[in-house]
C-alpha cells in the first residue's frame, strides 16, 4: 500500500460519515465562521479561521453541528524520508490529527503550518462540490504547542483530500524540517 492509499483509507470512513450526516436534512455544509461583515472570523495568535461541519437550515437554527470519527484504522507506524525529513505516520482519525514538527525554529514551523492550513481551508469558498457533496476543505488547526524539540498542532482535516497531508509532508521537507510526525 502506498502512502497515498493509506491516507485515503484513513480519510474515507470519516468523509463518508460527514457527508451522510450533513445531507440528512437541508444544511449549510462546511460553512466558514464569518463576521457580520462577511469577513472570515479568525481566532488565536495565528489568526486562523475555522469551519463548522454543517449547520441545519431550520428556521432560527444557527447552531453548528459536529461529526466525530467513530473508528480509527489500525496499522503499524510507517516511516519514510522525503528529502532529508523523516516522516512518521501513525494511526489517527481524520477529524483530529496530531502533527509534530522538529528541526525548524518555532517561527518557521508555525509559518509553514499556517500557510498550509490556509491553502486547504479555502477562505474564499472557491472549491467546487466534491462527489461526496462536500468541499474538500480543512476545518480547524489548533494553536502551536512547544514540545521538547519542536512544535505540535492538532488539525481537523474536514473533507480535505488525502493530498493535503502529502502536501504538508512536502512543504515541511522543503522548509528543512528534521522530523514530521502525523498521528
Amino acid at each position: 500500500m502506498t502512502i497515498s492509499e493509506l491516507l485515503e483509507a484513513i480519510r474515507a470512513p470519516y468523509v463518508r460519515l460527514l457527508a451522510e450526516s450533513a445531507h440528512r436534512q437541508p444544511a449549510y455544509v462546511e460553512p466558514a465562521y464569518r463576521q457580520a461583515s462577511g469577513a472570515l472570523a479568525v481566532d488565536g495568535s495565528l489568526e486562523l479561521p475555522c469551519r463548522a461541519d454543517f449547520i441545519l437550515r431550520e428556521a432560527g437554527s444557527a447552531e453548528p453541528s459536529t461529526v466525530e470519527s467513530t473508528s480509527q484504522l489500525q496499522f503499524e507506524t510507517v516511516v519514510f524520508t522525503i528529502g532529508s525529513t523523516s516522516v512518521a505516520v501513525s494511526p489517527f482519525v481524520w477529524d483530529w490529527v496530531p502533527v509534530e514538527v522538529t528541526g525548524l525554529s518555532r517561527e518557521s514551523a508555525t509559518q509553514v503550518l499556517k500557510d498550509w492550513f490556509l491553502r486547504w481551508f479555502d477562505g474564499d469558498d472557491q472549491n467546487n462540490e466534491t462527489e461526496e457533496g462536500l468541499f474538500g476543505v480543512a476545518h480547524f488547526m489548533s494553536e502551536p504547542e512547544s514540545t521538547e524539540q519542536g512544535i505540535r498542532v492538532t488539525t481537523d482535516l474536514g473533507s480535505a483530500p488525502a493530498e493535503a497531508v502529502e502536501d504538508l509532508m512536502f512543504h515541511m521537507s522543503d522548509a528543512g524540517a528534521k522530523e514530521l510526525r502525523v498521528g
